[in-house]
């Protein structure tokens, strides 16, 4: 059973009856992926989830969505299912904010849910399919504060004067990065009333941040979810709670929730396997190695050839491959030289340490 089994089958279970669990807080993180800019007229109106399904279905073919929709393009088939029963019966959301920046180099979105028990959910999405957010994610190894990661402070402070009681804090991808950040740095008051900060198969932090006063006060309030080969969930650190769960995909294509096993009321538990240990001892041991303004050097300059292209999102960039390829090699031979051998150096020095890695992880075999 996945997240839709879920619902149709829970569906008839309010949180008077069962409490909110994993699985409502991952439902909840992954409809931030909607564009709700383009339903609502009224940014500042509060919507019952009822209203937002209408909305959608005057604008878009949930048909289309079944037959042809991947990744978060189905999180609206999970809307179609909240509204058919008891258990988000009278959820109602608002508070959307979506900004994209080229300059900035700022991917970022929002989403209150207001649930029926009072109890409030601020959703920060993950990463869109645009090269600016792409470009945001890499700059998380060589800054602590990326401008996204700013702007979900700006927001909590912001949202939370508006609500009343506790506050969960969520989010998937990056946009679990978002929520643990948002919740570390916001106003202590706000802090205060925060119960659970959900961070699902999202990227950790740096060192600076690990060791601050802020991330320990809130490091009980965490929970990572991760699938059992998590990539993005590895990148980084994060001492919070870790829970693993099994997924019906394959490789990278468990970072995409919707293929997470459930059962009634929680997700299937697994163990990690060794690809997602192998990426946390090689990444990290890459990281270690080159120095911050290397990092932002070497991503600089990858993307600023992706740029080149004029492409927005990889979906451009994947609709014309072969010129985009070509332009990009272009753009390597212009480079400076000091540029290009920083670049290789950086992808031998990774080649490297992957090998030494997985050379270290294969058992050992005794010679008799």
């Amino acid at each position: 059973m996945m997240l839709l089994d879920y619902l149709k089958w829970r569906n008839d279970v309010n949180f008077s009856v069962a409490s909110f669990n994993d699985i409502d807080n991952v439902i909840l993180s992954y409809l931030s992926y909607m564009d709700f800019g383009e339903l609502f007229q009224e940014h500042d109106k509060i919507y019952s989830i009822e209203e937002a399904f209408d909305l959608f279905c005057e604008k878009h073919s949930l048909e289309d969505i079944r037959k042809n929709g991947q990744f978060t393009q189905r999180v609206p088939l999970l809307l179609e299912e909240m509204v058919c029963g008891d258990r988000f019966k009278g959820t109602r959301l608002g508070y959307y904010k979506d900004v994209l920046d080229k300059e900035k180099i700022k991917q970022f979105a929002a989403v209150t849910f207001l649930l029926s028990d009072g109890t409030n959910y601020i959703s920060f999405r993950g990463t869109d399919g645009t090269i600016t957010g792409w470009k945001e994610d890499f700059l998380m190894s060589c800054m602590s504060d990326t401008e996204g990661a700013k702007e979900a402070v700006c927001y909590l402070n912001n949202v939370s004067t508006f609500l009343e009681g506790n506050l969960m804090i969520g989010g998937h991808s990056k946009g679990g990065n978002f929520a643990m950040y948002a919740s570390i740095f916001c106003n202590e008051l706000i802090k205060d009333r925060i119960v659970k900060i959900y961070n699902n198969d999202g990227p950790g932090f740096r060192d600076e941040i690990i060791n601050s006063q802020e991330y320990k006060k809130i490091l009980p309030r965490i929970s990572s979810i991760v699938p059992q080969t998590s990539i993005i969930g590895q990148v980084l650190s994060n001492d919070g709670e870790q829970k693993i769960v099994k997924s019906n995909a394959i490789g990278i294509f468990q970072h995409d929730a919707m293929t997470w096993e459930v059962t009634k009321d929680k997700f299937v538990s697994s163990e990690m396997d060794a690809f997602s240990n192998f990426v946390k001892v090689a990444l990290g041991a890459w990281l270690e190695k080159i120095d911050d303004e290397t990092r932002e050097s070497v991503v600089s300059t990858v993307f600023s050839m992706i740029e080149e292209t004029g492409a927005e999102t990889f979906s451009e960039f994947g609709g014309s491959l072969f010129k985009n390829t070509g332009i990009i090699i272009e753009g390597l031979v212009k480079l400076p030289k000091s540029k290009r051998n920083e670049l290789t150096t950086a992808l031998s020095s990774l080649v490297q340490i992957s090998g030494k890695t997985a050379f270290n992880k294969i058992p050992k075999i005794p010679i008799k």
